[in-house]
């Protein structure tokens, strides 16, 4: 008895539509994948540009209590001076790291409010004392400083100690006067990236350095 093989019609392109199938969902991982992928780059790459922000800010400050320092010891900056030289016709440039606004030539004198009293928003582009680069072009990364303090006296303390036999006591007392500042810094970084950093620096009267390295 011969036996005859019958092909279901409804079987006819399964294997096609169950490899376009397939290729439709490994599609699908791919483009997820790569999307995520792409994601993970975006915010890795924010996030680096977001550290080099906050960390030239941070570098912003120290770049200014040097500066002021200097300042302090030196009286102010000669425009003409040892060791700075003219930005142009208003602004200084010290050692052509650092440009002084030639408004700010003895910053050291700024008192609170010199900037906290102005009714605009500071450090920026328009109240500044200091920024670096000195040059740059529009839109470039640069860190903008403002400078303001007052002067304080500081607590004293004593020592007494017994002078033996002599039934009488020797006292030393310290204290003096101190000039407390506030230094704002602000850097604008990449992709419009911004950070403000504020800290207080404490300038011990009489210990001025003896060099002075900008006048």
């Amino acid at each position: 008895m011969r036996k005859q093989l019958v092909k279901a019609g409804n079987e006819e392109g399964f294997v096609l539509i169950t490899a376009l199938m397939i290729m439709v969902v490994m599609t699908i991982i791919g483009i997820a994948a790569t999307f995520n992928t792409t994601t993970e780059v975006q915010i890795a790459g924010n996030d680096r540009i977001h550290k080099e922000t906050f960390y030239s800010a941070d570098g912003g400050t120290e770049f200014a209590a040097e500066v002021l320092e200097q300042n302090i010891a030196c009286l102010d900056f000669a425009p003409n001076g040892e060791g700075s030289k003219l930005f142009d016709g208003i602004n200084t440039t010290l050692d052509g790291h650092i440009a002084v606004s030639g408004t700010s030539l003895e910053l050291w004198q700024n008192v609170i409010g010199t900037w906290s009293a102005a009714g605009t928003p500071y450090p920026s582009d328009t109240a500044r004392d200091l920024w670096y680069p000195p040059v740059y072009a529009a839109g470039a990364a640069h860190t903008n400083i403002t400078v303001e303090g007052i002067a304080d006296i500081t607590a004293g303390s004593s020592i007494l100690q017994n002078a033996g036999y002599l039934g009488l006591g020797r006292s030393f007392a310290s204290g003096g006067v101190t000039l407390d500042y506030e230094i704002y810094a602000q850097r604008l970084g990449e992709r419009n990236s911004e950070s403000r950093i504020r800290v207080e620096w404490k300038h011990v009267v009489g210990r001025e350095d003896p060099h002075c390295r900008y006048n």
